[in-house]
């Protein structure tokens, strides 16, 4: 799914429309076409919240990305006053709901996801495939709500554990 993202963020040309990511791949389409649009801020999952609220609430269109767990959990006071509360336009999609970080800790295991955004009344989706991900996507940009798509690892479907 990410270089699908890559892709359809590459040809969405709006100048309201930013991406932010947590020191995690690089997304070279749309890096390559609006460098000025595409933020790493490092692995700082609180901060880049705070600021997708900030942007947001600037009339920016955010998309924020992160390996699951990571962007939510850390973040979930400033994504419960930055961003709700400031900053509606905000999409955070999450890396790794198929179970392939659980190697790497329990902070690595999203099992509270929905319940918690669904706390916050935040949008919640699971796209199982490149089309159903492209039609998320475009109703994220239009919506102007705050969002939470849930990824696999790339192309793959989440498997529940």
């Amino acid at each position: 799914m990410r270089a699908t993202l890559d892709k359809f963020l590459s040809k969405y040309n709006n100048p309201n429309l930013l991406f932010l990511h947590a020191d995690m791949w690089q997304f070279p389409l749309f890096k390559a076409r609006f460098p000025e649009r595409c933020i790493n801020v490092g692995i700082q999952e609180t901060n880049m919240i705070n600021i997708a609220g900030g942007l947001a609430s600037q009339n920016k269109i955010v998309f924020v990305y992160g390996v699951a767990g990571f962007v939510y959990q850390r973040a979930y006071e400033q994504l419960k006053f930055s961003v709700r509360h400031f900053g509606r336009s905000v999409t955070l999609i999450n890396a790794g709901h198929n179970g392939c970080y659980n190697k790497c800790g329990i902070g690595h295991i999203p099992n509270d996801d929905y319940n918690l955004m669904q706390a916050l009344n935040i949008n919640c989706y699971e796209p199982v495939d490149r089309y159903s991900f492209v039609k998320v996507i475009t109703q994220c940009i239009r919506n102007k709500e705050t969002n939470f798509v849930r990824l696999g690892w790339d192309n793959e479907e989440w498997k529940k554990h």
